[in-house]
């Protein structure tokens, strides 16, 4: 009898002591497999791809985001093999109204770069790679856009600078995110602020990211201040076109 009161005892304990149900355990378990088994058969049936991005920079006079001190807009090609190398081909660029050359536009490019712009790009939360570093949370169902779709909250386990904390709308028909907002779990130095947003469209039964969003304020110290910007980043995708045989050469490219 006192073995079995403490067991039932150490059963409260424990139960007592985690935050999630056993039903909302299988719950967000079955969602996570879900989200895996449709990632992985995208993965296989997308050798490669090409798209078009259209993207809007503007730079703003201070972090308020009121006035724009400059706007940049180009317009590229981009291609895509085996979901992991990428390669850009910028076709136009403007910058406060004035086309670039070709010479230009690498120059901006770089300037850029150095001004803390990154590729629209991040390693999802829920691949089986990456799953075990974080922590997931099942919010519940919801509507987006007059969808039903689950809310699924992930953070990391420990935070790192290429960890991601974040909100995934994911659909209960096949299992693929339509929106997932994000932001860094652990900021670089210079980084003062920092969030991401894509949002997906259905494209040959995939959904693939549509439009991709960044907010950051950059800021460099060292005795005075070296440099304070504050970017706003949109990139619209359209145009896909799946599995063309992209040629492997244009990786090798510098």
């Amino acid at each position: 009898m006192q073995v079995a009161l403490r067991t039932v005892l150490l059963q409260i304990l424990l139960l007592a002591g985690s935050s999630r149900l056993p039903a909302e355990e299988a719950r967000i378990n079955t969602i996570l497999a879900g989200i895996q088994r449709a990632e992985a058969a995208r993965e296989t049936a997308i050798a490669d791809m090409v798209y078009t991005a259209e993207t809007r920079v503007v730079e703003w006079e201070d972090e308020t985001r009121e006035n724009i001190k400059s706007e940049t807009l180009s317009l590229r090609k981009v291609y895509v093999l085996g979901g992991d190398p990428v390669h850009n081909e910028y076709l136009s660029m403007t910058v406060d109204g004035r086309r670039l050359s070709p010479k230009q536009m690498q120059r901006e490019l770089a300037k850029q770069r150095r001004g803390g712009r990154r590729e629209g790009r991040f390693s999802s939360p829920f691949s089986p790679d990456t799953a075990p570093l974080y922590d997931f949370e099942l919010m519940g169902p919801h509507r987006f856009e007059g969808r039903e779709v689950w809310t699924v909250a992930f953070e990391p386990k420990q935070a790192e600078e290429e960890l991601f904390s974040g909100i995934a709308y994911v659909s209960p028909d096949d299992y693929q995110p339509q929106y997932v907002e994000i932001t860094p779990s652990k900021l670089p130095g210079i980084l003062k602020e920092f969030a991401m947003s894509i949002r997906f469209a259905p494209v040959e039964g995939f959904w693939l990211p549509e439009v991709f969003s960044m907010d950051m304020h950059v800021r460099i110290d060292f005795l005075l201040t070296l440099s304070d910007r504050t970017l706003s980043i949109v990139d619209r995708y359209s145009q896909y076109r799946l599995n063309v045989g992209v040629d492997p050469e244009l990786f090798d490219s510098p």
